[in-house]
């Protein structure tokens, strides 16, 4: 029987859930963007090669989402050596939602809604993470690459502020890559399913 929440409980879990999704969306166009026009502009990468990247990096984080027992943070460390962060210091080997150890685990309501708010700082670095395999296992990249791509992203989200629509449209205009044609959210977090909520 599926279980039933209190109205206040229900109300403030999709809410939570509906910021994430919006995380989700938002950081997957700034950062399919970026990682567009740093593929273009420093790694000469033409509009099909790029394309061929964000669906590889779609099916790994499809792949991750699927299992409780995977981590895209993890497996890009174990296969690159980069450790991809959110900036505050703290490392997802820490984080039970991040670290693939989540499954089977009961948590109250205020922890789950807690966990859904965290979790939006770290959509952006999860993003990173799969594009990151998707290069590794694609065309090889290793250390070195990896490092220099991914700081090529950041220093593009810097250039046009984090800003979507500027983002977007330098790559339009750049790469004839509607990033809004091409990009879906990348999907629906797993741990909904995986984790028992008690009031």
């Amino acid at each position: 029987m599926a279980k039933r929440y209190h109205k206040p409980h229900r109300t403030a879990m999709e809410a939570a859930t509906k910021a994430l999704e919006k995380a989700e969306r938002e950081q997957c166009m700034i950062i399919y963007a970026a990682a567009a026009l740093a593929l273009r502009r420093h790694w000469k990468r033409g509009r099909r090669a790029i394309l061929s990247i964000f669906n590889e990096t779609g099916e790994i984080w499809q792949d991750c989402v699927s299992s409780p027992d995977k981590s895209m943070l993890a497996m890009c460390e174990q296969e690159t050596g980069i450790e991809v962060q959110c900036g505050d210091g703290k490392s997802w080997h820490d984080i039970s939602y991040l670290n693939g150890t989540l499954a089977g685990r009961q948590m109250t309501f205020a922890q789950w809604t807690y966990m859904r708010q965290q979790q939006i700082k770290w959509v952006a670095p999860q993003i990173v993470a799969c594009m990151l395999l998707a290069l590794h296992r694609k065309y090889g990249f290793g250390f070195d690459r990896c490092a220099k791509f991914y700081s090529q992203i950041d220093a593009v989200r810097a250039e046009y502020n984090m800003d979507p629509e500027r983002l977007v449209e330098a790559c339009r205009q750049e790469l004839r890559i509607n990033i809004y044609d091409v990009v879906t959210k990348p999907g629906t977090s797993r741990t909904d399913k995986d984790v028992e909520i008690y009031i």
